[in-house]
């Protein structure tokens, strides 16, 4: 299956969830609007509220394909009534088409086979040993993330690098060295994303709040932040995972796997070429945008010509080589975001939040440490958690700069703590990797323990960072 299929098939829902979600939806709607008016909100941000509680739970049970309820979200909050251009106005900011052009990048580099000879090249360099393996994991989905903000995709290119890896070391399905490997590597293919703004597809998400609070926001003024915090992550992930969950015995991989895979490939094709230059020169133009103060979605599109002109991306392309369901549920979040910020409703959150986070600012760990647990419970609503990062830093952000903590700061127990995945619904990248090894890969006990390493360590990285942002001055 490849990876635009399978990005497509993990947000487009099970036909059973249907109709319980609906109509968990429908009673969700139903008690809001039978209970009495929240002190402090206008009727209008009221019915918001509304049809923001009813498009969650159809998120939640994945009821119908996302663009589609994104889709249905925005035609209830015309009926309020919203404003036409505020409810399209996810779609003309400059994050939707930052999305939209380096999605384009993901299916270039897979398309020409280079992100494929990258990854072997990787794990050609690394030991034939499990602790070899998985750094090589790291290594891979850190030089994905560059050029492949969709987490998604990266999944789709690694899960099966890994399921092959499994099945060439003869490894029982759901043993521990199956799952160590497995997890690790779908791990390793989203986290090390978060440490670049574009590296994931929460950085549009964060990049939209910062324009709607009027913060300034660079590449490199985010990475400077969230890089330490993001490899630390990952290198505790790495450690934890492999001195908890021991294989059953030694790794037995061929040192020529790799190289063999290389082989198979043959040398690198001119796109292939095109495609590093063009990923290469882009990167280097997000990272020096305090100095040329040029959009950062421009060298996208002219990237996107590039890829048409030379023929790796074709007019078919267009409309299939990346996921428009997946834009289509961004565009509405995006406008979500401008519409909670007009009509108020941060506002009104805030004074629900701000009281109990306001008695944390005392201790900067604390405060990031609550936070994470907060995004660890939301995400058992929100599986998606496009939703829930909104939620929890647009009625923080203000008062948490008041107390000395930059946004940016805020940022990362919302980002880092973004990925669990105690339930498979609440992280769909750990939902292809059960659909694609058809769920041989690791069984769910092995997934929820994973998990709570995941979380521990997700806390345990932002204390460490604490002190790393000290050091640096940010705090």
């Amino acid at each position: 299956m490849g990876s635009g299929s399978v990005a497509r098939a993990a947000i487009v829902p099970a036909t059973k969830n249907r109709w319980l979600g609906l109509g968990a939806a429908l009673l969700v709607a139903a008690a809001i609007l039978a209970a009495p008016m929240p002190v402090g909100l206008t009727r209008p941000a009221y019915h918001l509220l509304v049809i923001i509680a009813f498009t969650v739970v159809l998120w939640m049970f994945q009821a119908m394909n996302n663009g589609v309820i994104s889709i249905l979200m925005m035609a209830l909050m015309l009926l309020v009534p919203v404003r036409t251009p505020l409810v399209f106005s996810g779609f003309s900011t400059p994050q939707f088409w930052i999305l939209l052009c380096v999605l384009f990048y993901g299916f270039a580099m897979e398309r020409t086979g280079l992100a494929q000879r990258l990854s072997y090249y990787i794990l050609s360099i690394f030991p034939a040993t499990y602790a070899g393996v998985l750094l090589a994991f790291l290594v891979i989905g850190t030089t994905l993330a560059l050029g492949i903000p969709s987490m998604t995709v990266r999944t789709a290119i690694v899960v099966p690098l890994a399921s092959a890896i499994v099945q060439s070391l003869g490894l029982e399905r759901q043993s521990r060295g199956s799952a160590l490997i497995m997890i690790t590597a779908i791990e390793m293919a989203v986290l090390p994303g978060c440490a670049f703004l574009y590296g994931s597809l929460f950085g549009p998400v964060v990049d939209s709040l910062f324009q709607a609070k009027h913060l300034s926001l660079s590449w490199l003024g985010y990475a400077r932040v969230m890089s330490f915090p993001a490899i630390v992550l990952c290198m505790l992930l790495l450690g934890a995972n492999l001195l908890l969950f021991r294989p059953e015995s030694r790794l037995q991989l061929s040192p020529d796997f790799a190289r063999k895979q290389l082989r198979a490939l043959g040398p690198g094709k001119r796109s292939e070429w095109i495609t590093a230059a063009v990923v290469l020169l882009s990167i280097a133009y997000w990272s020096t945008d305090r100095f040329h103060h040029l959009p950062g979605f421009l060298v996208g599109m002219f990237a996107l010509s590039i890829f048409t002109l030379t023929g790796i991306v074709k007019d078919s392309d267009i409309s299939g080589g990346v996921s428009w369901t997946l834009l289509l549920f961004m565009g509405g979040l995006l406008s979500l975001g401008n519409v909670l910020q007009e009509y108020k409703l941060t506002d009104w959150i805030a004074t629900l939040m701000v009281p109990a986070a306001s008695h944390l600012t005392f201790s900067v760990v604390l405060f990031l440490l609550v936070m994470a647990c907060a995004m660890f419970l939301l995400r058992f609503l929100d599986p998606s958690g496009f939703v829930a990062i909104p939620v929890l830093f647009l009625p923080i952000a203000d008062m948490a700069t008041a107390a000395g903590i930059p946004p940016l700061v805020l940022v990362a127990p919302l980002i880092l703590g973004a990925a669990p995945f105690w339930a498979s619904y609440q992280n769909i990248w750990i939902a292809m990797g059960e659909g694609i090894t058809g769920g041989g890969g690791f069984s769910a006990a092995q997934r929820v323990r994973y998990a709570s390493i995941y979380a521990l360590a997700t806390l345990a990285a932002l204390v460490i960072a604490v002190g790393y942002w000290k050091l640096i001055g940010v705090i």
